[in-house]
């Protein structure tokens, strides 16, 4: 028995002309988000150009399913950015060390103080495995809801909740 699909297309109407329109629609409102998240998880421009475009183009594949009432598109692609990077990590021999990342963030708007800064970011950043860095950076720096990280990371918010709690007494305990 075919299991019905968990999204469906709510706005937009039925046609393709009107899903197309809604979907650059979406991109647009979007992509300097995504792009910035999968950014700052790989660090590397190339890799985030390549990511990035594998996210939309599964997005897009699967835009069908997308439901907007279950979650804003920026987040149900993030989730698929998420997957994305994910797949990436396991193709790539060599992880990229985190103070290249949180380097990086900085790189386009760098001033003499921000680069204390980014210092330690890097260093207060590296005490955390990727889960929370990912968690920390979903919460400050896209400023997303608990409830919005969940259905990235596949978690309830509760457990968000306490992860990011765990993460950031880590950090602190690291800073002083």
């Amino acid at each position: 028995m075919a299991r019905a699909s968990r999204f469906r297309l709510v706005e937009g109407g039925d046609s393709k002309r009107d899903m197309h329109r809604d979907f650059e629609r979406y991109y647009r409102e979007s992509f300097s988000m995504v792009y910035n998240y999968i950014f700052r998880r790989v660090g590397n421009h190339t890799a985030a150009e390549d990511i990035t475009s594998e996210a939309y183009l599964r997005a897009a594949r699967y835009f069908s399913r997308f439901d907007p009432t279950r979650a804003k598109f920026s987040t149900w692609v993030i989730s698929i950015a998420n997957n994305c990077v994910s797949d990436y990590f396991s193709r790539t021999p060599e992880n990229v060390p985190i103070e290249d990342i949180a380097e990086g963030a900085y790189a386009e708007e760098a001033e003499t103080d921000q680069i204390g800064d980014a210092e330690l970011a890097s260093q207060l950043l590296a005490t955390l495995d990727d889960e929370e860095r990912q968690l920390v950076y979903l919460k400050y720096y896209e400023q997303l809801r608990n409830t919005e990280i969940a259905q990235i990371m596949g978690m309830n918010a509760s457990t968000i909740s306490t992860k990011l709690s765990r993460a950031m007494a880590k950090m602190r305990a690291v800073a002083s």
